[in-house]
């Protein structure tokens, strides 16, 4: 990574600072791998099993407003150069949109490093609901379909976090960062400050359309066993070390500039914070999750 490049785990440990398991013996990661499809399938069979949220949670505001609420759980701003507003988020036949919009000037700065001038902005939504992998709720289903536009300065992310000193944990769902690349990022406290424990990159297909993308996730002692799909499809397993009993929120967002314009501080065009000068919309549909319950 160049000098002008921002340090992204730098920037969301900031951020966040400032603003019945089906096996009885842990997998290695090929063996969770090639079993991580056949238990997902059999799963919401159990007589345990509870939706948290529905499908139907975008279908009128009164669905949407039993579910989620507006902005990051710590705010209004985050790592890049968007303030998130409650006007920039709407529902309507079941579909959630966010939308970012250029200003003529920036509405302040992030109180997050890189302190980026907020030249946008955006909408961001997360669940009432938190997500607690523990022995009372062992396994996680989350879900939904998106699309999005991409490209130098677009940052959309379907995500788990742990705030403030319970980050990490972290999983991105779905993360486009600059480009029409998705990441499945897996960030853990035992990884460092600089990388992500695990990541899965996934390209070739044009996230312009509309795409499921989901996580599941497994207590695993103290750790938790994370399967990614893609429309359907198994991709990558990931184990988020330590992540047992840290409580998550799921959160939507459209974040522009920041890492997603590839600059960090010191670089000449920084206080413009490239990206796109107009509209950029993100949406989302039969976004769900639901857990297992022991008790």
């Amino acid at each position: 990574m160049s000098e002008n490049l921002i340090n992204r785990r730098k920037l969301l440990t900031m951020g966040a600072v400032a603003a019945g398991g089906v096996l009885a013996l842990p997998l290695g990661r090929s063996e969770a791998r090639a079993a991580s499809p056949a238990r997902a399938s059999a799963r919401r069979d159990a007589a345990t099993w509870e939706n948290i949220i529905e499908k139907s949670s975008f279908s009128s505001t009164t669905a949407f407003s039993r579910e989620w609420e507006y902005g990051y759980p710590w705010g209004d701003t985050h790592n890049g150069a968007a303030r998130m507003r409650d006007g920039k988020v709407s529902v309507s036949g079941g579909v959630l949109t966010l939308t970012s919009t250029r200003l003529s000037q920036p509405d302040g700065r992030s109180e997050s490093e890189p302190l980026a001038p907020l030249w946008y902005h955006s909408g961001a939504v997360h669940a009432k609901e938190s997500i607690l992998v523990n022995d009372q709720f062992p396994e996680y289903d989350i879900e939904g379909e998106f699309r999005t536009r991409t490209g130098l300065g677009i940052w959309p992310a379907f995500w788990t976090t742990g705030i403030g000193d319970d980050w990490p944990p972290e999983s991105d769902i779905l993360e486009y960062v600059g480009d029409s690349t998705n990441l499945f990022n897996t960030w853990t406290k035992e990884a460092g400050t600089e990388e992500p424990a695990d990541r899965y990159e996934l390209s070739g297909h044009d996230p312009g359309e509309w795409h499921t993308y989901r996580v599941w996730m497994e207590k695993q002692g103290e750790d938790v066993l994370l399967d990614y799909y893609f429309d359907g499809d198994f991709q990558a397993s990931h184990v988020g070390v330590g992540w047992a009993g840290v409580p998550q929120r799921l959160i939507i967002n459209l974040q522009m500039g920041g890492w997603a314009s590839g600059i960090g501080k010191d670089h000449p065009d920084f206080e413009r914070q490239p990206g796109p000068s107009g509209d950029t919309t993100f949406q989302a549909r039969n976004v769900w999750f639901g857990r297992t319950r022991n008790w």
